[in-house]
């Protein structure tokens, strides 16, 4: 009977917490939470949704300790494969770049298939300035879904930036514009391209086009001031 009233009063704590979390009161979500941890610190469900309200407060480093535990339980009924990626992410925003990196290779030698996966990865070692190790990433997505645009789109930023192959990388930039031409990341990588390959004309309608639907984007405005700077 005493199993059955905790259950009872987790299960209460549990079900408040997504009311709270659907309105985005993750404070409030978590101090549901927090009060079913009490009753049952090793409980899987508790664990994952107080490490999702964490991180979308953008606490990633207390968002991760708890998937870190859920990782190091025994035995849960979570999703294991989907924390250890939550987890990665929680330490990709905390630059903790190689963490991730050993995390997410756990995944992929589990879950070979897993875009999300292959592609954290690469950026990851992006960030590490490996970029040779980064395009065999984006390339093995590209492996396994011929039309995911955000790696083709990776791969025509990292080749043109790195001294790569720019036949290659516009024939990737197109590809990823062409599966959506209203991204003002796709038109951006299209006016980069054509920059780095000196075609600075049509580089900067794609430019211009970009930070017109993204004109807050420092980075696009920094594409369009060294074209223009070319230019001079």
């Amino acid at each position: 009977m005493a199993d059955i009233d905790l259950n009872g009063k987790i299960r209460d704590f549990l079900d408040s917490a997504l009311k709270k979390f659907i309105v985005r009161d993750y404070n409030e979500a978590i101090r549901d939470l927090k009060a079913a941890e009490v009753l049952d610190r090793y409980n899987p469900e508790i664990l994952y949704n107080l490490a999702v309200n964490y991180a979308r407060m953008g606490l990633h480093k207390t968002a991760g300790e708890y998937f870190e535990r859920i990782i190091n339980l025994p035995t849960t009924f979570v999703d294991i494969l989907d924390v250890k990626k939550l987890y990665a992410y929680a330490q990709i925003k905390l630059k903790n770049y190689e963490r991730a990196q050993q995390v997410l290779d756990d995944v992929i030698k589990i879950s070979p298939g897993d875009t999300a996966a292959h592609n954290m990865k690469g950026f990851c070692l992006e960030k590490e300035g490996r970029y040779d190790e980064a395009v065999l990433a984006y390339r093995a997505i590209i492996e396994i879904d011929k039309k995911n645009s955000n790696a083709y789109n990776s791969l025509a930023c990292i080749l043109a930036e790195n001294g790569g192959d720019l036949s290659e990388a516009l024939r990737f930039a197109r590809l990823a514009y062409d599966a959506d031409r209203s991204s003002a990341a796709y038109n951006d990588t299209m006016g980069f391209v054509l920059m780095k390959r000196g075609e600075k004309a049509q580089a900067e309608k794609f430019i211009l086009k970009a930070l017109q639907i993204q004109p807050w984007s420092g980075e696009i405005k920094e594409h369009l001031n060294t074209l223009r700077g070319n230019q001079g």
